[in-house]
């Protein structure tokens, strides 16, 4: 009888890891197949390596769609931190633009008074060069009364308090009090009329013997009835020996005599001026100057704020373009920077910004000149002031707020918008991920306990082949010794 001689080689044990690859090793003993929900294989049979060979190509095919879920999300995250560069460098360009306002505004603005006993001065939006006369002829008086005797408690105090009125002018309030002291009644009036009088307790007494009284003082100037009636209707007041006067004064030697029942008056836009004292005939001349400055600061931070947004956009185009290359938003902002750079009141004396020292280059980028801006301040202010307008009266300013509240309005800003799209798109295709991943681990989890039975049944039939191979082979001996006897 022939030599039989075996197919079936040596059993192998494979592992795959959660990758989805594996390794083998020879092994020269046998046992029976096994796999867990981890994705280890642990084969015994001759053709384990081509069982996992199967698992490992099954889960490579199903992952693909993974790897292509990963690129997405990678670019798309690029994306998102491109948009958030750029919308740091346009919000940074808005605070500029406002920061151009606040200098066009009172803020930016001085006043030098003559006689700083006579007014004060506050300037504020709206406020232009000049200068002001103003004669005050009298800062008017506050009328007021007192209670004529000592307000007393003790009889007045009850269960639950009185109810008092107070009579300002022609018109009367009810006031009540926690109780019927001074302090208390005069606390009720000014929780709730301190508009229109000033209530305070007045001890006209000493600490020992105290003589509390309350007082009161209209908040506006000029003649006031003012007191307080109890419930019977007597009056408990006496009013001041100076009645209140209102104020009178004369802006610019114009002839006109104006009254005021407040000592802060407007005598022009962004201009108010407080009166501290009569001028006796000698008016108080307050001069109102542009702090250049002001201006040239913030042109200067302007400048810098737009060559810095320039710079970034610019980075996304080109050989070495960024992720927001070809994209609508990117579209935008190289609009608004243009639109922005380039605005232009035709036939005003200021026409552009290159009057005003900001000078567009060939790359897109500015820039600034002081002595252009100074140069125009001193020889037509108000033709700057024109120019620039204000962020919601036109001009400069306003084109500019509006071009840039479009990208930047937390609601509707277009690149606001963009931002959150490219946000929402990373946490979907996240998402997807994740459901994907699942799916692959449920794959290889079954294929690998189904290729765990299969070595199993291929090793038993193996272990059968060599017992039945063993068992001929044992024949063929004993008849190769039985043929040599």
């Amino acid at each position: 009888m022939g030599t039989v001689s075996s197919p079936l080689t040596s059993p192998v044990t494979i592992y795959s890891g959660s990758s989805g690859t594996g390794s083998s090793a020879n092994s020269t003993s046998s046992g029976s197949s096994s796999a867990s929900t981890t994705g280890l294989f642990t084969g015994t049979s001759a053709y384990s390596g081509d069982l996992q060979d199967v698992i490992t190509r099954a889960v490579a095919i199903a992952s693909m769609p993974i790897t292509e879920l990963q690129n997405q999300q990678t670019f798309l995250t690029g994306q998102s931190n491109a948009e958030t560069a750029l919308d740091a460098d346009f919000t940074a360009l808005q605070t500029a633009v406002q920061g151009i306002g606040t200098a066009m505004s009172g803020a930016s603005f001085q006043a030098d008074v003559s006689d700083p006993t006579i007014v004060s001065a506050t300037l504020g939006d709206g406020a232009t060069q000049g200068v002001y006369a103003i004669d005050v002829q009298d800062i008017g008086a506050y009328a007021s009364s007192m209670t004529p005797g000592k307000w007393n408690a003790t009889e007045k105090v009850k269960g639950t308090p009185d109810s008092f009125t107070l009579v300002v002018g022609a018109n009367t309030y009810s006031i009540t009090g926690t109780d019927n002291s001074a302090g208390s009644v005069a606390a009720a009036i000014n929780a709730q009329y301190g508009n229109l009088v000033d209530a305070t307790v007045v001890n006209v007494g000493t600490d020992a013997s105290p003589d509390d009284r309350i007082s009161l003082q209209s908040t506006s100037l000029g003649p006031m009835n003012l007191d307080i009636e109890n419930a019977a209707g007597t009056s408990l007041q006496t009013q001041g020996t100076i009645p209140g006067r209102l104020a009178s004064y004369e802006v610019d030697n114009s002839g006109n005599v104006v009254t005021s029942n407040s000592r802060t008056v407007t005598v022009s836009d962004g201009v108010e001026l407080t009166m501290l004292a009569g001028d006796n005939g000698t008016p108080a001349d307050v001069t109102v100057t542009q702090s250049p400055s002001a201006l040239d600061g913030a042109m200067s931070a302007f400048t810098t704020a737009y060559n810095q947004a320039v710079k970034d956009v610019d980075a996304q185009r080109g050989q070495a373009a960024g992720p927001l290359q070809a994209t609508p938003i990117l579209t935008e902002l190289q609009q608004t920077l243009a639109a922005i750079s380039t605005y232009s009141s035709p036939g005003a004396q200021i026409s552009g910004l290159n009057d005003l020292g900001l000078q567009l280059n060939d790359d897109g980028s500015l820039t600034y000149t002081e002595g252009t801006l100074l140069s125009a301040e001193i020889g037509n202010s108000s033709a700057v002031t024109a120019f620039m307008g204000s962020p919601t009266t036109g001009g400069f300013l306003e084109a500019a707020t509006n071009a840039l509240t479009n990208l930047e309005d937390p609601t509707d800003g277009l690149l606001k918008n963009a931002e959150t799209d490219t946000q929402t798109q990373i946490t979907t295709v996240g998402a997807q991920i994740t459901a994907k991943q699942a799916q692959v681990t449920a794959l290889q989890t079954n294929l690998t306990n189904q290729m765990a039975a299969a070595d199993s049944m291929i090793s038993m039939v193996q272990q059968q082949y060599s017992e039945i191979s063993g068992m001929f082979a044992a024949m063929q001996v004993e008849d190769q010794v039985y043929a040599s006897t």
